[in-house]
């Protein structure tokens, strides 16, 4: 009887592949991210791998940090809440003059993020969260949690359209 192969000893060729092929099985949305990172802002994959896929020992990875922690925080909150408002919404609508994002980051307390609608300030999603907890798997359920909030926005920003047409 042939033995079963181990997958623990698989060699590593193909193993980039095979570990983003992973993560898009395991955490979709958080794998679409990282890709739209890439895409729309220029992140590299180091800084990807880092902010994404990297346990944060603190508010905010420390090989990331920039001259200011609070803005570092507010900058990857608003970009995880325009990944949302663009997979909702699309690039064909054109979310600028209808949509706001609002970062307010902390380093001791809960940072948040809001997706208004413009005209009346409505609130469409929201995420306040302690930046210490992130990880993965929380990145990925907040990711969820905010186009589940847009998705359910949707008609707000269409009755809003049609109003000022």
């Amino acid at each position: 009887m042939a033995a079963k192969p181990n997958p623990a000893k698989r060699s590593n060729s193909g193993s980039h592949a095979s570990k983003k092929a992973e993560r898009k099985r395991v955490w979709p949305l958080l794998a679409e991210f990282a890709d739209w990172l890439k895409k729309e802002l220029d992140y590299s994959s180091k800084t990807v791998e880092e902010l994404l896929y990297k346990p944060w020992n603190a508010v905010y990875p420390e090989a990331l940090l920039g001259d200011d922690i609070i803005v570092d925080i507010e900058n990857f909150l608003y970009d995880m809440a325009e990944f949302a408002v663009e997979k909702v919404f699309g690039e064909k609508i054109d979310t600028r003059f209808l949509v706001l994002i609002v970062p307010f980051g902390s380093y001791e307390g809960r940072s948040c993020v809001y997706v208004l609608e413009m005209k009346t300030k409505t609130v469409m999603a929201s995420l306040e969260e302690k930046t210490w907890r992130f990880n993965t798997e929380t990145m990925e359920e907040d990711l969820k949690d905010l186009v589940g909030q847009l998705e359910r926005s949707k008609d707000l920003l269409a009755v809003r359209m049609v109003a000022d047409a």
